[in-house]
């Protein structure tokens, strides 16, 4: 019983060792994560990326990377078909904030990643964004019923309904036969 329990407080002191050195072991940031306003976003349109206030240092001078296939036909790329990036520097605002327009080019599809990066701060901050082809139509798969209601029915077939149930039901007959024939070969 004693050695239960020097067992249980060298695991609770191990725990307790442990627990401040997992707390630590994650590199925390020092500002806020940026995000843009929709999460995709057809070619040729826009979107707003935003870093609110206190992500940067007041001021601070950020480098901006996008990269993406065409990514730097921001006016820059001659390949539509290349990944490429774009890199601009941009100062924050005064109170740590900074809002960047993208308008995409009409030929861009696929994922866009902006990475801002605070030259005094060491902020690291990335997004990104889906962008859907101009071109691109939607399709209904299953258009549902004549009514114009959507199928909201099982995804499980019909016939494997049936089948687990005449198996449950063959297994509870044998059971029962079973159990029968134990009954008749004990009162004989």
């Amino acid at each position: 019983m004693f050695k239960k329990i020097l067992a249980a407080i060298a695991v609770t002191a191990g725990l307790l060792v442990a627990a401040p050195a997992a707390a630590n072991a994650v590199p925390y940031t020092k500002g806020a994560e940026c995000s843009f306003d929709v999460s995709v976003v057809e070619s040729g349109g826009s979107a707003t990326l935003i870093c609110i206030p206190g992500t940067w240092s007041p001021g601070e001078a950020i480098d901006w990377t996008v990269t993406g296939q065409n990514g730097a036909s921001f006016k820059l790329a001659s390949f539509a078909t290349a990944d490429s990036s774009l890199h601009f520097v941009k100062h924050a605002n005064a109170d740590g904030s900074d809002v960047l327009s993208v308008t995409l080019p009409a030929s861009a599809s696929g994922t866009y990643s902006v990475v801002g990066h605070g030259q005094t701060s060491g902020h690291e901050c990335p997004a990104t964004l889906t962008v859907l082809p101009a071109d691109a139509a939607s399709t209904v798969v299953d258009p549902g019923s004549s009514d114009g209601l959507a199928h909201t029915g099982s995804v499980v077939a019909t016939w494997a309904a049936w089948m687990g149930g005449s198996l449950i039901v063959l297994g509870l007959i044998a059971l029962a036969l079973v159990a029968w024939i134990r009954k008749v070969k004990t009162t004989s």
